[in-house]
């Protein structure tokens, strides 16, 4: 346990291939506070910019293949926020771009104190939800 604490604090320790540095380098200029994790046959970096945090995930070969952007709730569009207002409270917002396909991923709670992840499309209809 105290491990698995260690490394969710300081990280796993991973230095990634040069491929992904320099990939993450080029895509990615003024990234601030970079962290790397490897996540089997993926290295993720975990960053800052614009005061928004950032994920993205590279192949060993530094080819990018997800990224990820915490939204604020303002940055979600109109439609998905109006629909949303009915399921309940909303506690994160991810904008996911994979494939060249966004997708925004929310997770909501309602009155109940139950939370429920929906995930939309860039039109912002909904392609799947369940109950966490």
């Amino acid at each position: 346990m105290e491990d698995f604490v260690r490394k969710v604090i300081e990280g796993d320790g991973c230095t990634p291939p040069t491929t992904c540095t320099v990939a993450f380098n080029n895509k990615f200029s003024n990234a601030l506070n970079v962290d790397w994790y490897s996540r089997g046959e993926y290295y993720e970096a975990v960053f800052y910019k614009n005061n928004l945090e950032h994920v993205a995930v590279f192949t060993q070969s530094g080819v990018l293949s997800e990224y990820k952007l915490l939204l604020p709730e303002g940055y979600l569009p109109g439609k998905i926020i109006d629909f949303l207002k009915e399921k309940g409270e909303i506690m994160n917002a991810v904008l996911r771009n994979k494939g060249n396909s966004l997708e925004y991923e929310v997770i909501v709670m309602n009155s109940e104190m139950k939370r429920m992840m929906i995930v939309f499309s860039e039109q912002g209809k909904v392609l799947n939800s369940r109950e966490l």
